[in-house]
């Protein structure tokens, strides 16, 4: 998987308790073209999990 990456993030909080963050991204088009504001929105609302 040349161009992607994964990352794992161990987040501790004040109370003692402990969460894995994961991070998946997967390799740029290979188009030269920018996303529009719009296309940003909707990648960010589609493709990111916010938690």
């Amino acid at each position: 998987m040349r161009g992607t990456y994964e990352a794992f993030i161990l987040v501790k909080v004040k109370d003692g308790r402990e969460f894995v963050c994961a991070l998946n991204r997967q390799a740029p088009s290979r188009t030269s073209e920018k996303l529009s504001l719009k296309e940003q929105e909707e990648y960010l609302a589609t493709m990111v999990i916010w938690n």
